[in-house]
């Protein structure tokens, strides 16, 4: 979902991208990667490869670590070995949500979930081996070419089911499209380090899902996490602070509100015409 987003968002400004997708590169093959690396010769490597199933992740560990943590150590060391700088994304659930304020990049993580603790994995294998990187963590994404919770929302409230949708836990809702524009951004700086890259604005997944649906007068219902057992444990603030990436690319972040009107404006464009 990101990697496609970012690819067309890079060649739109006239990068020279090329996407790899995983029948073509397999982050857990370490030969693999160092032949396809020194093969191409790439000024910079954006790894957005990722294990995102975040409750199954707690039943599938060892595959979660061995995308996220291993496979990114993999993309690390061959980045290492040719002097390539690489970017990294990352997640809001490398913190555990409990200090009710929006965290900068330096705070101290501590994730709740399996998923959480590979994708911490796999920023401290890129920290250890590299010292051209960007790290950018971002969260509650969505956007095109994959499974999302506006459109699951969405379709769930034209197909007449009920919306129950938790409350209490806050955080930022991002667009794939935007993320990619910050990104772009962010990588023609040559700043290296940890960013926080999200759309402005705070909200919980209840007032996202009753903006979501807004249009279609259907009713959500909050209800607390508690009320929702998920297998993985979720923070229930993981709002994060953007100042580092506004500073480093002279721009503000668009408001969650408005990059969502963007993606369901466009999302509209595309739907058919019925006669």
């Amino acid at each position: 979902m990101l990697g496609k987003a970012l690819s067309s968002c890079l060649e739109s400004r006239e990068h020279n991208v090329k996407g790899l997708p995983k029948e073509q590169l397999d982050v857990t093959n370490y030969a693999q990667v160092l032949d396809t690396i020194t093969a191409e010769k790439p000024e910079l490597v954006i790894h957005a490869a990722a294990y995102t199933k975040v409750d199954q992740a707690e039943s599938e560990a060892e595959l979660a670590y061995l995308i996220n943590g291993y496979g990114t150590e993999n993309m690390a060391v061959a980045c290492s070995k040719k002097d390539i700088p690489m970017l990294y994304v990352s997640t809001d659930y490398v913190f555990d949500g409990e200090q009710n304020r929006p965290y900068q990049p330096w705070d101290r993580t501590r994730p709740l979930s399996i998923y959480g603790k590979s994708k911490l994995a796999g920023e401290r294998a890129i920290q250890h081996h590299l010292s051209k990187f960007y790290i950018v963590r971002t969260s509650w994404l969505y956007g095109p070419h994959g499974r999302n919770f506006v459109d699951t929302i969405r379709q769930m409230a034209l197909d007449g089911k009920p919306l129950r949708v938790v409350s209490d836990q806050f955080g930022s809702p991002t667009c794939t499209l935007t993320l990619s524009e910050s990104i772009a951004d962010l990588i023609t700086t040559q700043r290296w380090g940890m960013y926080h890259g999200t759309d402005g604005g705070t909200t919980n997944w209840y007032e996202f899902a009753k903006a979501v649906v807004a249009d279609l007068k259907v009713k959500v219902e909050p209800i607390e996490t508690k009320d929702m057992p998920r297998p993985a444990t979720r923070p229930k603030y993981s709002v994060l602070d953007k100042t580092t990436l506004v500073h480093t690319i002279e721009r503000e972040m668009v408001p969650w509100q408005e990059a969502l009107a963007m993606y369901q404006s466009m999302k509209s464009d595309k739907q058919p015409v019925k006669s």
